[in-house]
This record gives structure tokens, C-alpha cells and sequence, in this order.
């Protein structure tokens, strides 16, 4: 392969991403948009990616070089430079492997990557399969059998970054606290997917309308944040909380949100080659 060009479904996690780092399942989701992009490999002795994450680009390098990749890899389109770089090129990296290797392998790989380079990995997987994918960290990932339920609005917030969770801090300073709040996060996540499951926009909207609450009183966003997702009436609201990615989730009820947000629907299309 010297070039290949590829449709890549921009993909959001929906619950648990700003608690992964207290073990909480994750839930993704592909939407009905894409990056597409061109992926070019030129000779070289040695195995180079385009993971700007020292981390990740060990771990991905790691299951690539198994796989027999090698070379120099760069991949070009309307993402690069941007905040969500490595998980488009991870995402268009791994659609070079077989997927059988992918469920077996990267998992255990990334059982000690960094909370933010897990979510990046899931946001990738979630792409290559589109639907719905559930994950824990050092468990794997599931896809969900379901159809998709309606749209939802997404408001992304450009120039705002989050490097970091005050998990760690809030498990040190509240200890008789944070065990029973983790696990009711983990909880919160599997009724999220019982909700995708049931094609239930209303429990979903109660997840995340929980999970935002949650968010706030453990220092993940301001209140600010808070009031300005539950201004609207809806079925429940969210802000997705990660490094590469914040924004605003409202599943609408009957109010038009049309001219603050952007309407998305999930989809169940993965990576696609496009030809000519």
C-alpha cells in the first residue's frame, strides 16, 4: 500500500469519559459525519506513526509492528494540526490491521495507558465499527446491538482545553466519598447502555443530566457550566469532558435548538475506503 483514502465517522463519548481514571465503563458513539482523509506509507527501516501522544504512540506502535507494519506513515486532511489528530490517525492506523487482532490484543496494551489515551483509543474503535461501543479500561471493548435512537444536539467549544480530571483529588481529600460515587458512575454507564439498547431517549437524557450533576460536584465543570447545558427544555444534557473534546449534549425535547447547536444522528457506518 503506498496510498489509501479513507472515511473516518467522527465519533463522542457519551458517559463515563471524566471518570475513566477512577475505572468507570466508558460509552462511545459514531455520528453521521466524518474526517476523510488520505494515508500514505514511504519505505523506512523503522516504524514511524503520526500519535503526537508519546504514550499512545508507543502502545499503537507496539500492536502495529505485531501486525507486520512497518514504514513511514503520514495522514493528511482537514484534521490535521487540529485537537482531534490522534484519534483520527489512530483510528485510520488501525483500519490497516485485522479486527480480530484489534479485540484480542490492544486492550491489554492499554490497560496501563493514561485515561485520556484510553478515551482516544475508544473514540478510534468506535469508529472503525460505528454504533455504539461500551469499554472498560483493562477489560476491552463490546460493541451494542442496537439501532439508532433519535438525534441529538452537540455544541462543540472550540478554544477550551482540559488536561487534566480532579479525580485523583477528590479520592485523596473525600475517601469515604469516592468509592460509593465511582461506583455509582459505573452504574449510571450501564443504565446509559441499557438506555441505547431499549432505543430510550428519555433514560439516556436522565444519564446524562445525572452524569453532568456529578461533574460538577466533583470539580470536573463550574457551575457556570452547569446552568448553561440545563437553560433548555430537554429530556437531559451533558458536557463531554476530555483533552481533545468539549461540548455541550442535549437530547431536544420539543424546543428548537437548532440555532445553538448543531442537530447529529448516530450511526452504525464504521471506517470506509474511498475509492478512485
Amino acid at each position: 500500500m503506498d496510498s489509501i483514502r479513507l472515511d473516518i465517522p467522527f465519533t463522542v463519548p457519551l458517559l463515563g469519559e471524566s471518570f475513566v481514571e477512577a475505572g468507570t465503563p466508558l460509552l462511545t458513539a459514531a455520528l453521521a459525519f466524518s474526517w476523510r482523509v488520505t494515508v500514505k506509507k514511504s519505505p523506512s527501516q523503522k516504524l514511524s506513526i503520526p500519535i503526537s501522544s508519546s504514550s499512545l504512540n508507543k502502545i499503537l506502535s507496539k500492536f502495529l509492528a505485531s501486525q507486520g507494519l512497518e514504514g513511514h506513515y503520514s495522514i493528511s486532511g482537514p484534521h490535521e494540526g487540529g485537537p482531534d489528530q490522534d484519534f483520527v490517525n489512530t483510528a485510520a492506523l488501525l483500519y490497516l490491521t485485522e479486527c480480530e487482532k484489534i479485540e484480542a490484543d490492544l486492550p491489554r496494551l492499554l490497560k496501563k495507558a493514561g485515561p485520556w489515551d484510553f478515551v482516544t483509543a475508544a473514540r478510534s474503535l468506535t469508529s472503525l465499527s460505528g454504533g455504539f461501543v461500551a469499554s472498560r479500561q483493562g477489560e476491552g471493548f463490546l460493541s451494542i446491538d442496537s439501532a439508532p435512537p433519535g438525534p441529538i444536539c452537540m455544541r462543540i467549544l472550540p478554544g477550551r482545553c482540559i488536561n487534566e480530571t480532579p479525580v485523583s483529588r477528590f479520592s485523596r481529600e473525600f475517601p469515604a466519598l469516592s468509592d460509593p460515587m465511582w461506583h455509582l458512575l459505573a452504574h449510571l454507564v450501564l443504565e446509559g447502555i441499557n438506555s441505547i439498547q431499549r432505543g430510550d431517549l428519555a433514560a439516556l437524557g436522565r444519564a446524562f443530566s445525572l452524569e453532568a450533576s456529578l461533574q460538577y460536584a466533583t470539580g470536573q465543570i463550574t457551575l457556570s457550566d452547569l446552568q448553561r447545558v440545563t437553560a433548555f427544555r430537554s429530556l437531559g444534557s451533558k458536557i463531554i469532558v476530555s483533552p481533545t473534546l468539549v461540548a455541550d449534549l442535549v437530547i431536544p425535547a420539543e424546543e428548537d435548538l437548532s440555532g445553538e447547536f448543531q442537530l447529529v444522528r448516530f450511526s452504525q457506518e464504521g471506517v470506509k475506503e474511498i475509492e478512485g
